[in-house]
């Protein structure tokens, strides 16, 4: 029905991103018009104008993406003709364009995100959410500015504390935000939002003093990655309205937000920030309080087997292109450097300690850190950063005492399959431990959070398309020749027993 015509359309518009091809053809033309090519008349400018959009499709669809490549190809077949014979060809290429699986796994992700717009985060909650006008922030770094900003960008003035002035001047450099150094103005708020230093006993001393501070209603909504919620909430007399509230960096373009649900968090309190971050326009995705939750735990393996694959002679240029080439954002050492790599060795040890040998190899980043590589903030990481130029730092291998192959490692498509494989286990165990409520939610949580490709459907739509045999088939083949870590999860080995997939 018009539903479904609308949603496929919808799905086709989103791969198309037209409006930008178009700009970008009308600002070509008039560049090429300015030299004397009227293109109308010019056959020749027609096809040097379209050969130059051709070669800047590809290079951002990289492959994956059909449909920018037809639409182009839809306007310079149909440019000399008439409306009706152009709209007949460009019929024909759509037609083209929506059996592909692309197309249908675009449209999957469409109703996911249509889905997460109506969850409400809680099953059983009925009432009226909370809402929270007056907001605080603690904390001015990098997250606390980002989410101050944020919260501005949406109308909602926010009052941010740090230490010292110098820190509170950094972070209040938008519009809509006080910035203080003490408590002013945080008895009155209805939430605050915790950006502090990554450090438990401060973060349950800054929480026992919020309590007695901040109006009874309110509620105290941490941003940590990492750190257990059920224990910040130890430190207050209001458990039940104290829960995580996970941004991801950079905040206004990261559009998943976790909301982290402690022992004692209320069903209001997480029904009220799920919509809470809704206005915020974010996506959010409700995680039981475990460490990493669930994005940071999922990267944690992924990292981990990139890591693993270096250590065995791979090369980092080796190992990020295969997982572009998948179709991720950017390969798993340029993301460790993008986070951070003192951030990746923290978080990387509370993951250890959690899980075990299965999240890397304590310790396996330290040697970077202490040769001054933090990764992009400080231009030198993996790779070393000059302007928007960066390329591969070859000393990291000697720092790492490794001596990479020569070329080519890992057999065809083995560091893609080796990485990913490792995800869907690691999703599935958050599943099975009631980390996460469904499916849709960990690739909402993937997609959104990590930009794992969209034409692929998620994490799990991915699995389902190679089939839970599959899946635990290849498990098993790495678990035998390279070791426990890739042992299948309890629930991929019930599911390929029982022929099941995800999504059914």
């Amino acid at each position: 029905g018009p539903e479904m015509i609308r949603s496929v359309a919808h799905a086709f518009a989103i791969e198309l991103r037209s409006e930008a091809l178009r700009q970008r053809i009308k600002a070509r033309r008039q560049k090429l018009n300015a030299q004397g090519f009227l293109l109308e008349k010019n056959f020749l400018g027609r096809r040097v104008l379209f050969e130059q959009a051709r070669k800047r499709v590809k290079a951002e669809a990289k492959g994956h993406y059909p449909a920018p490549l037809l639409a182009l190809e839809a306007v310079e077949k149909g440019y000399p003709l008439d409306l009706r014979a152009g709209l007949a060809i460009e019929a024909e290429l759509l037609g083209k364009a929506i059996v592909t699986n692309v197309s249908k796994n675009l449209i999957k992700v469409f109703y996911l995100s249509e889905e997460m717009k109506r969850d409400k985060g809680v099953v059983q909650f009925t009432g009226a959410p909370q809402e929270f006008q007056r907001l605080g922030v603690l904390g001015a770094g990098v997250m606390g500015g980002g989410i101050a900003q944020l919260l501005a960008h949406n109308n909602l003035p926010a009052r941010m504390k740090d230490v010292n002035f110098a820190a509170v001047a950094k972070g209040t450099e938008a519009a809509l935000i006080s910035g203080t150094v003490d408590y002013s103005g945080f008895h009155r708020v209805d939430l605050v939002i915790e950006a502090i230093v990554e450090n438990l006993d401060l973060k349950k001393k800054v929480f026992a003093e919020l309590d007695s501070l901040v109006p009874a209603h309110a509620v105290l909504a941490s941003n940590t990655s990492s750190l257990p919620i059920t224990e910040m909430a130890k430190a207050t007399k209001r458990p039940d309205k104290v829960a995580g509230l996970h941004f991801f960096n950079p905040v206004h373009l990261m559009p998943l937000i976790e909301v982290i649900r402690g022992e004692q968090t209320s069903d209001e309190t997480v029904a009220s920030l799920v919509a809470f971050a809704k206005k915020l326009g974010k996506t959010p995705i409700v995680v039981k309080d475990s460490p990493g939750f669930l994005v940071n735990r999922i990267l944690a393996v992924y990292m981990a087997e990139a890591s693993r694959m270096l250590q065995a002679g791979g090369t980092i240029e080796e190992i990020d292109k295969a997982l572009v080439d998948f179709g991720m954002p950017m390969g798993p050492f340029n993301l460790i450097d993008e986070v951070g790599i003192d951030v990746a060795a923290k978080v990387g040890k509370i993951m250890i300690e959690a899980f075990g040998e299965r999240m890397g190899v304590s310790g396996a980043l330290d040697k970077l850190v202490t040769d001054g590589r933090l990764g992009k903030k400080n231009g030198k990481g993996f790779y070393l950063y000059r302007g928007k130029e960066k390329q591969i730092d070859q000393n990291v291998y000697a720092l790492l005492n490794l001596a990479p192959a020569k070329g080519q490692h890992f057999a065809k498509h083995e560091p893609e399959e080796r990485c990913v494989l490792m995800m869907i286990n690691e999703a599935a165990m958050c599943l099975s431990e009631g980390i996460i409520r469904r499916p849709h939610e960990v690739d909402a949580g993937m997609i959104f959070g990590t930009g794992f490709p969209p034409f692929r459907g998620g994490l799990l739509r991915y699995a389902d398309s190679l089939g839970s045999n599959r899946v635990v088939e290849r498990l098993e083949y790495y678990a035998g020749k390279l070791g426990d870590h890739f042992k299948p999860a309890a629930m991929l080995v019930e599911m390929a027993q029982q022929e099941k997939s995800f999504y059914n």
